[in-house]
């Protein structure tokens, strides 16, 4: 409320409007409104009691505004509050509101002045919100923007991590855990994972809007869920609340969470040396509990304390089997029998190269169907272009292998150009713990090589083996120098395979033209 006192006796002391209302920090055009109100009431500033308090002057200066009030339905501001103790919306307490009024035949406020008139009479009241949520009600879930990293021990790498968060808004229990992307098997995975740490389940999930649980084709301010969530949470026995649309508030609590999880547990083990998701993932876990087991500092216990005591058995019981979600794709077995999924490769038995399988991801494991067969199962891979490779699948001598690819194929391919070219593609095959590891970039730099000169060729794999080049971007960069040094000669058209030789008038042919 304004200090309606403060401004009458400035006013008093000869102090323009614009001074007073620098002086007690408030607009220019509230002073104005207030003194012209006064001269209307009290003919000056002068004429105002004394005695009279700054509620008292408000409802003198006021009373006018009162009686147009009535025309609009007054908002029964403790029933709303108490239902947005229960997890509703303003904006939702403000549309039945307005359906209300119009029931009743009464005008409605505009949302602004609504949440002002149920923001004064919480704070005349004295209602607290520090604790404005039901126990095992909601859970708010988002993922992290920083991302952590941990070491590849193969390449030396960083191999970035994301992580995800969930929150329960009434104790502020929470649970973090990282994964190699966003999608949605490690979406399904973290909200699986957090419900067994918490034990239980909440009845709404209040999730990001992020492509993983709202349809962003028909998205609107409202939010469409995507089915496979939807059903997902039905396993659970939770029902998803989406937020509206650029609107971070409505999911504020897991919002300040993500901060504690990027300050308190993310930045600090960038200081550490991790070699695995794994070891990364429990590091996590250590530094959450200590995290959740740190008293607040302005109330009674901690988030644990709290979760243990009055929420964990608010919570829906947990489904008895684990829901399961994995992406499926179909691909080819190409002549290395292995195929491409999500930027990595997977073995399969030999038999079966040119075939199309199906692919049935999960966060943690890849599995390949052949006619609803399993054929193959692999570790999913942490890294862009990682080759996983099954010793099982290698054929051994003398074995048919159904139209692979063979080293001594490939050598006798690059003998065409030339013994530098054969050496380097001997050096390839030596640099993987299987051969058929590189036939991939060795066929994709033999086919680039059929495009020029043997002397360009030969240059550029002496050039590539004096250099230690051997990935298929540096061998072609070394390939583009040397082709401009030994350009391909141009073919002279021979025009008697287009036209007809014969000799014309003066008795030459087109041949001798």
């Amino acid at each position: 409320m304004l200090d309606y006192k403060s401004i009458i006796m400035l006013k008093r002391l000869g102090l323009n409007n614009a001074a007073i209302a620098n002086s007690l920090g408030c607009k220019w055009d509230s002073v104005q409104r207030i003194v012209s109100r006064c001269e209307n009431v009290w003919g000056s500033v002068d004429g105002v009691p004394d005695d009279l308090t700054n509620e008292e002057i408000a409802d003198v200066l006021f009373s006018s505004r009162k009686s147009v009030d009535l025309d609009y339905l007054q908002p029964d501001c403790e029933k709303i509050l108490e239902k947005q103790r229960k997890g509703f919306l303003r904006n939702e307490l403000w549309t039945e509101y307005c359906a209300e009024a119009g029931v009743r035949g009464k005008k409605a406020y505009k949302l602004s002045r609504f949440n002002e008139v149920v923001s004064d009479y919480r704070s005349k009241h004295d209602i607290s919100f520090t604790m404005n949520h039901v126990p095992g009600l909601e859970a708010q879930a988002d993922w992290a923007g920083d991302k952590g990293h941990f070491i590849d021990c193969d390449t030396g790498e960083l191999v970035e991590v994301h992580v995800f968060v969930m929150t329960l808004p009434y104790s502020g229990y929470f649970y973090c855990e990282g994964f190699l992307d966003e999608k949605m098997p490690a979406w399904y995975t973290g909200h699986s994972n957090a419900f067994a740490f918490y034990g239980g389940v909440p009845a709404f999930i209040i999730p990001d809007n992020c492509a993983t649980a709202v349809d962003r084709q028909h998205f609107d301010e409202k939010g469409i869920l995507n089915t496979r969530y939807v059903e997902f949470l039905a396993h659970y026995g939770a029902t998803p609340r989406p937020t509206r649309i650029k609107k971070p508030r409505d999911k504020g609590h897991v919002e300040r969470h993500v901060r504690i999880v990027e300050d308190d547990i993310i930045r600090p083990m960038e200081r550490l040396d991790i070699y695995s998701l794994q070891e990364y993932n429990d590091i996590m876990r250590r530094k959450l509990i200590a995290r959740n087991n740190r008293d607040y500092s302005k109330k009674l216990g901690s988030r644990t304390s709290i979760f243990e005591a009055e929420e964990r058995q608010a919570l829906l019981p947990l489904p008895v089997l684990q829901y399961k979600s994995y992406d499926e794709k179909e691909a080819t077995v190409w002549r290395d029998f292995h195929i491409q999924y999500d930027c990595a490769f997977y073995s399969v038995p030999i038999r079966y190269v040119g075939k199309k399988v199906t692919v049935k991801a999960t966060n943690e494991q890849i599995r390949i169907y052949y006619q609803e067969k399993l054929i193959a199962e692999h570790r999913r891979a942490i890294r862009k272009w990682q080759k996983s490779t099954l010793e099982a699948h290698i054929p051994g001598k003398g074995a048919d292998l159904h139209g692979a690819y063979s080293a001594d194929e490939l050598i006798r391919w690059a003998e065409k150009f030339g013994p530098y070219t054969v050496r380097w593609v001997k050096t390839e095959l030596d640099r993987f713990e299987f051969e058929v590891q590189a036939y991939r970039p060795i066929t994709s730099v033999l086919r680039v090589l059929n495009r020029h000169t043997p002397e360009a060729a030969e240059s550029a794999s002496e050039a590539a083996l004096a250099s230690s080049v051997f990935t298929v971007k540096g061998f072609k960069s070394i390939l583009s120098a040397q082709s401009r040094i030994h350009p391909a000669k141009a073919n002279r058209a021979n025009l008697n395979d287009v036209l007809c030789a014969h000799e014309d008038k003066e008795g030459l042919d087109y041949e001798d033209s």
